[in-house]
């Protein structure tokens, strides 16, 4: 007898291969049986008018905290992922012996995950990368989860200070540095992370270890990898945000960075993935790295751009970061409940009092890096843009602040206060620092097509009150092979492709990302033509109490993982059967 079976959907493998009509037969928690079922079953999901995929593998978030505080693993749990990494750009927690407080930092000021939260939800009872993953396996999530093992904690804890101030690795400490990635790796790391962007900082405005890091101990780090015969590089590259907050680098300088990144590729052996997105200083630079990257794999090596499937920056409203956040006026009302709030806000006095005051410093006084950014929100205020649905992130310039505001005869800043304060305080505006500059997604329609780029960046667990970009796996759905507008689409089949066979193939998890007999079961059943993404709005789960952005969605009939139902009707269903995911070794039984 069949655990489950799922019946008479239009099954989208994960291969890119035209739906099929199919039934799927699921036993101890492995698909055993695709085509007509006649078997009998505990459990049975019909699926006639819906697809069905393989789960989605999110290869980019930052879950390395919240995997220890957390078992839901939303936002990403409500957007049909099965498999979720964690350990990226550079930043973590594994291994620490010492410099606790500093690895909070960089996290806050990196990934902007506030460090009371850290400092409430994270315990500290492990040392080496390896304990670090035998907490993880003590765990039971909706997902797999697995992790890289990230360069400032491991350069930290080789060289102490000297990380911290930028010093150059000696031989001694980049053959500790090897030795500690090779453990790493034989636990069951997924890969190695480092981050080059010169923009990153500690929320005390230090600068991340490992940015500087010479390319000896670049090399030595990934060939130690590469000894395991598994992982992936995970690089930011110097310049990948020029122009947004910095200026850009030049030409010469961004393929100098490629051919850092090539040569990492050539003596490990393994893929590398590194950030790239397009920028307004220098619009030319995604089409030339991409390009670069081609030249790179028909050269036998496998180098990846990642880019983001819409326009990266800041979603922005009366609960999250906004730019009257500094102002006296509004810091007297900040406390109370978001109704209570803006019922105050509305009183003529406060509002000419909050649209005429300057900005005062208070308790981000000593983090740097929200100053900087609040100051760019504020900035950019006019270029940011209202969205006509919750679906459609490329709007046009008729959607700007700055046009909307004229058209009402108020300043952007009149205008947004306005809009914050209305209906039930739930309105927000976006604001797109990266991939969005041209007005358009015509740019990201292009890199979806070139086989050699990933989709990701969802950064899952970071920027707390600023994305929803965990969302990624329905927005494609919905808006690339669905709902666009205003250029062409993507067919389904791609885009489902995108989301399980390419990352799945990418790191080598050779058990999942497709749908066929003996391939792990997990999958998602969705009512295509109701998925839809849901406003965002923030939650106060965190450890801590404090907030954290999430954005649902409706559509998802059923998600499994390991054969078991997680989510129903878009609703959780309390099962936990997600485990560790060691890469090389066998996944420990969920049943």
């Amino acid at each position: 007898m069949l655990d489950t079976v799922i019946r008479a959907g239009s099954v989208i493998d994960g291969t890119g291969a035209q739906a099929f009509t199919a039934d799927i037969g699921i036993r101890d928690g492995v698909i055993v049986e695709i085509g007509k079922i006649s078997s009998a079953a505990r459990h049975t999901i019909e699926a006639d008018g819906a697809i069905v995929t393989p789960g989605f593998l999110d290869i980019h978030s930052h879950y390395d905290g919240q995997f220890l505080w957390d078992d839901r693993l939303d936002p990403s749990f409500s957007h049909g992922v099965t498999t979720v990494l964690a350990g990226y750009c550079g930043v973590g927690f594994a291994p620490v012996k010492d410099f606790h407080q500093e690895l909070m930092e960089m996290m806050e000021g990196v990934e902007d995950i506030p460090e009371a939260v850290l400092n409430e939800g994270l315990d500290w009872n492990w040392r080496s990368f390896p304990d670090y993953l035998d907490r993880l396996a003590e765990r039971q999530y909706t997902m797999d989860v697995g992790s890289n093992l990230a360069h400032a904690p491991l350069r930290v804890f080789v060289m102490g200070e000297r990380a911290l101030r930028h010093e150059a690795a000696t031989a001694d400490d980049i053959e500790q540095m090897s030795l500690l990635v090779r453990q790493a790796m034989a636990a069951g790391a997924t890969g190695f992370s480092n981050g080059r962007i010169t923009t990153h900082a500690s929320s005390k405005g230090v600068r991340i270890p490992g940015t500087f890091a010479e390319e000896d101990e670049l090399l030595a780090l990934a060939a130690a990898m590469g000894e395991s015969g598994r992982g992936v590089f995970q690089i930011i590259p110097q310049g990948t945000n020029g122009g947004a907050v910095i200026p850009a680098l030049s030409r010469d300088a961004r393929l100098a960075e490629h051919h850092l990144i090539e040569n990492i590729a050539r003596v490990s052996g393994r893929p590398v993935v590194y950030t790239l997105n397009e920028f307004a200083a220098d619009p030319g630079d995604e089409p030339m790295m991409a390009e670069a990257s081609r030249k790179a794999v028909a050269n036998g090596l496998q180098v990846h751009p990642q880019t983001l499937c819409r326009g990266m920056g800041a979603v922005q409203m009366i609960d999250s970061y906004h730019v009257f956040l500094r102002k006296p006026s509004y810091r007297e009302v900040a406390h109370l409940p978001r109704l209570e709030r803006i019922a105050a806000m509305r009183d003529p006095k406060r509002r000419s009092a909050i649209l005429s005051e300057a900005d005062v410093d208070g308790e981000y006084i000593d983090n740097p890096s929200v100053l900087k950014m609040l100051q760019i929100l504020k900035e950019r205020l006019p270029k940011t843009y209202i969205l006509e649905t919750v679906n459609d992130y490329e709007p046009g310039p008729e959607r700007t602040v700055g046009t909307l505001a004229a058209a009402a005869g108020k300043t952007p800043e009149e205008f947004i206060y306005d809009h914050y304060t209305s209906d039930d305080g739930r309105n927000c505006n976006v604001s797109f620092i990266l991939n969005y500059s041209p007005g358009s997604l015509d740019h990201v329609h292009g890199m979806m097509q070139d086989p050699n780029v990933m989709t990701g960046l969802a950064d899952g667990g970071a920027h707390v009150r600023m994305i929803c970009d965990a969302s990624m796996p329905t927005f494609l759905m919905a808006f690339w092979a669905r709902d666009r507008k205003r250029g062409p689409r993507l067919p389904l089949e791609e885009v489902i492709r995108r989301m399980t066979t390419d990352p799945a193939n990418l790191y080598g998890f050779a058990d999942r990302g497709r749908l066929a007999p003996g391939m792990r079961a997990d999958l998602n059943v969705i009512d295509f033509p109701r998925l839809s993404l849901q406003p965002p709005e923030i939650i106060n789960d965190l450890p801590s109490g404090a907030g954290r952005f999430h954005q649902g969605s409706v559509g998802y009939l059923a998600t499994l993982v390991a054969g078991q139902t997680t989510r129903i009707a878009d609703e959780d269903t309390g099962a936990r059967p997600g485990r560790l995911l060691r890469h090389g070794h066998a996944l420990v039984a969920s049943h």
